[in-house]
């Protein structure tokens, strides 16, 4: 039985966080080969992971529910076909190591018959080395089947079974990986895995996710204009929006590691919903087309115009990538501001908007390789929301600080959910401040530095500020007081310049 697990298998039996593996990989902690650990290296490192029941698959399902707002546990099952044909893989899997079983079984049976005759020979030697033989095979099989060992199997019994619920899909040349779940394509799966591969319209017109399944098998299961020439389909090509896997698969893609690498769009879209958490702020919800999805990177913004484009604002977007057809911005009352008045007294559910971008570069990669600290001033929370919901879908932090000073006009309009995220994940610290009047900014340095000071090591962090001007400006001051270099730390104004 194969007991290797890949890196992000491993981390779902385990009911830990990829990030968390992998810097106990670095750490030395554990070890790997070619991106997987032994099922008894990880057995050691947490002996506490069961397999009688669900409770680390589902802890991990919970934070990914409680932080992203997602209902994954009422996710559908995999299409019959596809479901069908991974268990018929499976079925011959098993099959096969249960005919090597009963064959093994007999060489063994057959061997300890000889080696009883060979006992019998008055050869003296002969018949101690045929003792010591049998001896070494016998404490051989009962280590074999030892109650850790028996541990170690069932995990990997586990990895096969969740190859057949969740196959896993590892991207060439970048070798990033992800889980295929419920009737998920390989492009929603990649998109809710926070990993930006190419993409137009997702429903099988535009042909931008063809990519090459280097090995694994594929099926598909929705319907799709665009046509593969043959040459292409026989060297292995398809429409990642189209297809799901029927077993583990290895897919050569481009996946967008910068804000360079994804092409600027402008989509026509409906308010979905205005919601009112304040007198003072209004969350504007916007969908795009089933045919034309934003794609981006956590932490960027775009230009929203309404009105027939006679009004037009810069606003970052407030929800992870990996949700792109629903867009959330937050908007808050500038009596200055057209695009703010236009919003607070005319914007209504299923007006049309224009969406162009993305913009800007306050974004985070799919490497992590320091702990992150997020500071964030009023509705500068939109983007750190975004990123922060970027990085649990990537599943690459290892420790996350939020402290968001929010002035009375605004408050903390998302205080249950940064709670939520301190609740469902380990490494996550939220510290709510209130500053009191916007006015009151002299006391914004000694705020911030009074909420990191129980960041351990605050040097060697990575910080993501957004705010407004004079908040980063306070913010810088207090970093340079801690001795964070300037290449660690990534600034986002509010609103973000043109």
């Amino acid at each position: 039985m194969d007991k290797q697990l890949s890196v992000i298998r491993a981390a779902r039996l385990a009911g830990v966080t990829r990030g968390e593996l992998q810097t106990r990989i670095k750490c030395g902690d554990l070890p790997s080969f070619d991106g997987t650990v032994r099922v008894d290296d990880l057995l050691e490192l947490y002996p506490g992971t069961r397999l009688e029941d669900d409770r680390t698959l589902e802890r991990v399902d919970r934070i990914k529910a409680a932080a992203l707002g997602r209902d994954i546990a009422g996710r559908s099952l995999p299409e019959p076909q596809v479901l069908a044909e991974r268990l018929a893989i499976l079925g011959h899997k098993l099959t096969r190591a249960r005919w090597q079983a009963e064959h093994y079984a007999a060489v063994f049976e057959a061997l300890e018959s000889r080696l009883r005759e060979l006992e019998k020979r008055r050869d003296g030697p002969t018949r101690a080395v045929a003792q010591d033989i049998k001896l070494w095979m016998q404490s051989a099989l009962h280590q074999g089947l030892a109650e850790s060992d028996l541990a170690g199997s069932a995990l990997a019994d586990r990895s096969h079974w969740m190859s057949v619920m969740a196959p896993q899909v590892r991207l060439l040349p970048d070798h990033q990986e992800f889980l295929v779940e419920g009737s998920d394509t390989v492009l929603d799966a990649a998109l809710r895995a926070g990993l930006s591969i190419s993409y137009g319209c997702s429903n099988g017109n535009c042909g931008e996710c063809k990519a090459r399944v280097v090995s694994g098998e594929v099926r598909a299961v929705r319907p799709h204009d665009y046509v593969i020439p043959e040459s292409e389909r026989d060297q292995g090509y398809a429409l990642m929006c189209a297809v799901a896997p029927v077993t583990d698969l290895v897919v050569e893609v481009g996946v967008a590691r910068s804000p360079d690498q994804i092409p600027l769009q402008t989509i026509e879209a409906m308010v979905r919903d205005v919601e009112q958490p304040g007198p003072h702020l209004r969350v504007v919800r916007v969908q795009t087309p089933r045919t034309r999805r934003l794609r981006f990177l956590g932490g960027q913004y775009v230009r929203v115009r309404l009105d027939e484009g006679r009004v037009e604002g810069r606003l970052p977007l407030a929800n992870c990538p990996c949700d792109d057809r629903n867009l959330v911005l937050h908007v808050a009352e500038d009596r200055d501001d057209a695009f703010a008045v236009y919003c607070f007294e005319r914007l209504a559910k299923g007006e049309r908007v224009e969406i162009e971008g993305p913009y800007g570069d306050f974004v985070i990669g799919d490497e992590v390789e320091r702990p992150l600290v997020f500071l964030a001033c009023d509705t500068g929370f939109a983007p750190i929301k975004s990123l922060i919901e970027h990085v649990i879908a990537l599943d690459i932090a290892d420790a996350m600080d939020l402290v968001w000073l929010a002035t009375g006009a605004i408050g903390h309009y998302e205080d249950n959910l940064c709670r939520s995220w301190g609740d469902a994940l380990d490494n996550f610290r939220y510290k709510p401040v209130r500053v009191g009047a916007a006015s009151d900014r002299e006391a914004w340095p000694a705020l911030i530095a009074g909420s990191l000071s129980r960041v351990q090591e605050p040097a060697g962090r990575d910080y993501y500020v957004a705010g407004p001007g004079r908040f980063i400006e306070a913010a810088a001051t207090v970093l340079d007081r801690l001795g964070v270099p300037p290449e660690r730390r990534f600034l986002q104004g509010i609103p973000p310049a043109a």
